[in-house]
């Protein structure tokens, strides 16, 4: 007999653990349900509703940390971390459906956490397709401005099909093409310049090659003309707060994909000095209003990205802390890992290729479902092993 401590990373490490007893098939999905404690932040919590959802987890088996100032009964509001298993926390979502303090509330939440994160295969759905997200995808990123901020930036619309297509053969799914640089400091171009460099070079890369393709805009005019020219998706930094109505309204008519990002400022002021109190829970929240904009537009959630903006106004630590919290954005979908030869990488690891695949794979490890790259071919490559872990491939 032997008896060692058993590793669960994800829903596809407890099926394999669960299985491998030989148990009734039929009780697997209990099982894992079983397996691992899921621990939910709260913040802004009611005291008297802390105080009620500690008991309630309790009588349920799970538990949670809460204020001392709960434990004192003094009024305000504070914070609470619920631990808690799947079948734990469906039992806790029963009894809090039945309290006062905004507890329901926290029941509705608790509930969408919970479906998110035992879900079957996750897709990123566009016009009439999808991609499957079982796989970690990688989106290749070609520039039409020269004045991208990694020197990529390409002025020729031959050149840029010839990205196109080797991105393809080096296993990119995704393509993103942008003609307007979004580098800290750099100045916004007009809409007529947009177009003028983005259309000849969409038009080339639509005929060559199937892969679905991604705008990088946040105008209604280039969105308009590059989705009547055979766009997928919109990849708008400003997560549709320029193009406003007009935007959300033209994306869900066409049934195109959109990616929502965070940004703090602006391109030319995001990195002066920005500011969080916590950042992870700042960008959350603005993320998953701009995902209910959207939705509120008829954009279904499956067509709907998240991408938490690193090195869109924050500093290293916020990037890092982004970094290693990207699995809190799978609840608002799709979630885009886009630190591709960011500054802070090259703060903390040196400005080389090894560092910048390596930020790309711990996007990946630490939730991302998609890896927005300008290395295609080394981040396809070192994926590889990443996803056969996850169970991703046969072996």
């Amino acid at each position: 007999m032997l008896v060692r401590k058993a590793v669960i990373n994800n829903v596809s490490d407890a099926v394999c653990i669960i299985k491998n007893t030989g148990c009734d098939p039929r009780a697997v999905d209990l099982f894992v349900k079983k397996s691992a404690i899921i621990p939910i932040i709260i913040e802004g919590i009611d005291n008297r509703a802390a105080n009620i959802l500690k008991q309630d987890a309790i009588s349920c088996g799970a538990d949670a940390t809460v204020s001392e100032n709960v434990s004192r009964f003094q009024k305000g509001v504070s914070n609470a971390v619920l631990f808690a298993s799947h079948k734990q926390a469906e039992n806790l979502i029963n009894k809090l459906c039945l309290q006062p303090f905004g507890l329901k509330e926290v029941a509705l939440q608790l509930d969408i956490i919970l479906k998110k994160s035992i879900a079957g295969k996750k897709y990123l759905r566009y016009k009439n397709s999808k991609i499957d997200l079982s796989k970690t995808a990688v989106m290749g990123i070609i520039n039409l401005d020269p004045d991208s901020f990694s020197g990529d930036g390409l002025t020729d619309a031959g050149a840029a099909v010839e990205q196109a297509l080797r991105f393809e053969s080096e296993g990119a799914k995704i393509l993103d093409i942008g003609a307007e640089s979004s580098r800290p400091g750099s100045k916004p171009v007009d809409a007529k310049t947009e177009i003028k460099r983005l259309i000849p070079a969409l038009r080339k890369i639509r005929k060559a090659t199937k892969l679905p393709v991604s705008i990088d805009t946040y105008k209604y005019e280039t969105a308009k003309i590059a989705l009547d020219e055979g766009a997928d998706i919109i990849n708008d930094i400003f997560a549709l707060r320029r193009g406003k109505d007009k935007l959300a309204k033209l994306i869900a008519s066409q049934k195109a994909g959109v990616i929502l990002t965070h940004m703090k400022g602006e391109p030319q002021n995001m990195q002066r000095n920005p500011r969080y109190k916590n950042c992870v829970s700042e960008v959350y929240e603005f993320l998953k209003e701009r995902k209910n904009y959207a939705q509120s537009f008829g954009i279904n959630e499956d067509f709907i990205s998240v991408d938490p903006g690193p090195g869109f106004g924050k500093n290293t630590n916020h990037n890092l802390e982004l970094l290693k919290n990207m699995s809190v954005f799978s609840t608002l979908g799709a979630v885009i890992g886009a630190v591709s030869r960011k500054r802070f990488i090259r703060e903390t690891a040196g400005e080389n290729l090894s560092s910048y695949v390596c930020a790309n794979v711990l996007a990946a490890i630490y939730g991302a479902d998609i890896i927005r790259t300008h290395d295609v071919k080394e981040t396809t490559d070192a994926l590889k092993m990443y996803n056969w872990m996850r169970g991703c491939i046969d072996a």
